[in-house]
């Protein structure tokens, strides 16, 4: 998930994988990282074969297998945008501009109830956020929804900078916090103390701020005074 968990040659970084390696080694444990889907990661959880993960967000349903840890890694996640080329002709200023449009989106992906919720629109899902931003540029689709701090990153990393540009309509931050989330099956009291702990530790100490100065904002070349992550 570029920017936050990135892998190469079976090396896994970015500043998820980075802060589940700092709790790990704050509270004690070893950190064996699992690759796989958002379905078969949040099915591993409820049975215990997996114990934690990062990135999730709490709901209800997710309650009833996980606990969030109480210190979130964010304060909330960023604003929804939509990305058009800069030579195109697409003008996003309201909800209302995007019937006509084509949108990438990601297979599986949450973004806000009355997005997620409205059928009309025509998604144009793909397996990663990559391809979609690969699929604008060439003209197969009209605008990108995603996340702003992932959307600024990969334009960056992508060296797309010249050919897109953020539509001015925007969809705000549910405000939510960000927690890691805990599988209840698998994973002891006394284990998930010394992760609250650890984590606690991490926030008062500095060490997220730490993170995601070198995995994100140095690493994508996006100037720290933005604010995108909190």
């Amino acid at each position: 998930m570029l920017p936050w968990i990135t892998e190469e040659d079976g090396v896994y970084g970015g500043a998820y994988t980075e802060i589940a390696r700092e709790l790990a080694r704050r509270a004690g444990l070893t950190l064996q990282i699992k690759p796989c889907p958002l379905k078969r990661c949040q099915f591993m959880l409820e049975q215990g074969t997996a114990d934690i993960m990062i990135g999730l967000r709490e709901t209800p349903r997710r309650d009833t297998f996980l606990y969030f840890l109480q210190t979130p890694y964010r304060e909330h996640s960023a604003d929804r945008v939509f990305y058009v080329r800069k030579d195109g002709n697409v003008t996003i200023n309201d909800y209302a501009d995007i019937a006509p449009l084509r949108i990438g989106t990601k297979w599986g992906a949450e973004y806000l109830r009355r997005f997620d919720r409205d059928w009309s629109v025509q998604r144009d899902p793909a397996k990663d956020m990559e391809a979609n931003f690969r699929k604008l540029a060439l003209g197969r689709i009209d605008a990108v929804l995603i996340p702003e701090d992932q959307g600024d990153a990969l334009v960056s990393a992508l060296h797309l900078d010249g050919q897109l540009e953020k539509a001015a309509f925007r969809m705000p931050s549910d405000g939510q916090p960000r927690s890691v989330a805990v599988s209840r099956a698998s994973v002891s009291p006394e284990r998930l103390a010394a992760l609250e702990t650890a984590m606690h530790d991490m926030q008062k100490a500095g060490a997220l701020t730490a993170i995601y100065k070198r995995h994100y904002y140095d690493a994508y070349h996006i100037p720290q005074g933005t604010g995108l992550v909190k």
